[in-house]
This record gives C-alpha cells, structure tokens and sequence, in this order.
C-alpha cells in the first residue's frame, strides 16, 4: 500500500475509510461531567446492532472518557466506532475486531441568537435501514453545509427526495404550529438526536412526530433546532419570513439553563 506516495507495508485498510462503514457519537463534556453519556452509549449500542458490529466494552471508553474530562473539562468529544480493517471487498471479514476512535475540539459558549434558515437545494435519499443512525457516510451533510456557506445564511433545512422536512444540517428540529408541537418524522431519513430526545422526554412531550413539507414551517408561530454541542437555537426566520416568536420556548429555555447549572455545579 502506498500513502501519500510513500510504500507502507500494511495492506489493509480501516473499513470506516474504505465504506464508512462505522458510526459515531458527539457529546459534551462540562466542568469535567459528561452529557447525557446514558443516551450516548444507547445510540452507540443501537447502530452496532442495527450495522451487525461488535461493540468495544463500554468501561474502557468510559475510563477515558474520565481521562479526558479530568484534563479537558471542558470540550467537545467525538467517538467513532468502525468495523475494523479488510482487505479489498465491501463484505465484511467475520474475524476482525472493531476499530474505535475518540477526538476533542474546544467547546464554543451556548449562543440563543434566532437563526435564518431556508431549504437546502440538496435532498436526502431515503433509506429506511439507516434513518435514524449516525453512521460515517456523512457526504450529504458535507454538500449541504458548503450550500449553506455559498447561500450565506445561519443553516439549512433539508428534505427528503419525496419533499419531507428531515432536520437541519447538523440539528434537529421543532416548531409550533399554533395547536402543537411537533419534529419530523424520521422513519425514512435524517439522524436520532440526543438533544432532541431529551427535550421531548423532559419538557417537550406532546412533540408530535410528522410528516411535513416546507410550507408547514414557514407558516409556524415559533421554531428551533437543536444538537448535543451547541444546544438549543432560536429560528427567526424561515425563507423570507419572520416567525412571530423569534425566542425559545421559555420551558426549553428554563430546563437547558438547569442542565448547565447542574453540570457546573456537579
């Protein structure tokens, strides 16, 4: 095997960079605690059994992850899980042990300034198999937040190819459409949220799963977006129009104000 153009006597190669063939988490960790790592650790465990892997032992990345946040307590970490290494081929060798991977970057403060959003051009395809996994194959995200940057707006809000609200670039969505609360269907397309989950377990409940097109949220009295390392976000505008409630939900904005002061006060 050559790489960079330099000869390497390995001949395998990591199936994460031949496929993608892995999945990922991205959690928080503040004032030297972990985020929701229950949730993480279920995601972890659903995609290796939804992508038939095997699962690395979960005391050894929870020892490291006491490692890191004992150094860095405050900082953003990614874990990947990867099926491990093959040679050429995409099935799987049954006798390789998994690979798994974790990296830190800085952690930014919460930002609540209300967001523009407009659609994306790029459409998500649909495969039921894979909704709802954070899995490696991360093109589509990659297109649409260079859409984002030449269209110069806060983020995107990207469909399905039938035309079905999905989520934004990297966040989940909600928004409130005068009677209810409700976030997009994700039988089809789109990734799990840990953030979002735990909003609607703890202050969101009645968030009605739906099957919405663009129209549906461009005429919403309030929305946001969420994810693990930025939080909750405002939108304030959707297309060319202002929301009416450009703020977040005070009962959203009450409960992640509580989770920060518990994290610094644990």
């Amino acid at each position: 095997m050559w790489h960079n153009g330099q000869f390497i006597s390995q001949s395998s190669l990591d199936r994460g960079l031949q496929f993608g063939d892995g999945h990922f988490t991205t959690l928080v960790i503040r004032h030297g605690q972990p985020e929701f790592w229950p949730r993480h650790w279920q995601r972890l465990a659903e995609a290796s059994q939804r992508l038939a892997m095997a699962l690395p032992p979960r005391f050894e990345i929870e020892q490291l992850l006491t490692t890191i946040a004992q150094q860095q307590p405050d900082c953003v970490v990614k874990i990947v899980i990867t099926r491990g290494y093959s040679e050429r081929g995409y099935a799987p060798q049954t006798a390789a042990s998994v690979n798994w991977y974790v990296t830190t970057a800085p952690l930014s403060p919460w930002q609540q300034r209300a967001l523009h959003v407009e659609r994306a051009e790029l459409q998500l395809a649909i495969q039921p198999r894979l909704a709802g996994l954070k899995t490696l194959n991360r093109l589509e995200q990659v297109l649409v937040a260079q859409e984002r940057i030449e269209r110069c707006v806060d983020d995107l809000i990207v469909c399905d190819s039938n035309l079905h609200i999905v989520e934004a670039i990297s966040s989940n969505l909600f928004w409130y459409d005068g009677d209810n609360w409700r976030i997009p269907q994700l039988k089809n397309a789109g990734i799990a949220g840990i953030m979002q989950a735990e909003i609607c377990a703890a202050v969101l409940p009645e968030a009605r799963p739906t099957l919405a097109v663009w129209d549906d949220l461009v005429s919403a009295e309030q929305a946001f977006v969420c994810n693990t390392v930025l939080g909750p976000r405002p939108i304030g505008q959707v297309g060319a129009r202002p929301l009416p409630q450009q703020v977040l939900p005070e009962v959203v904005n009450t409960w992640y104000l509580n989770v920060l002061s518990k994290s610094s006060s644990a």
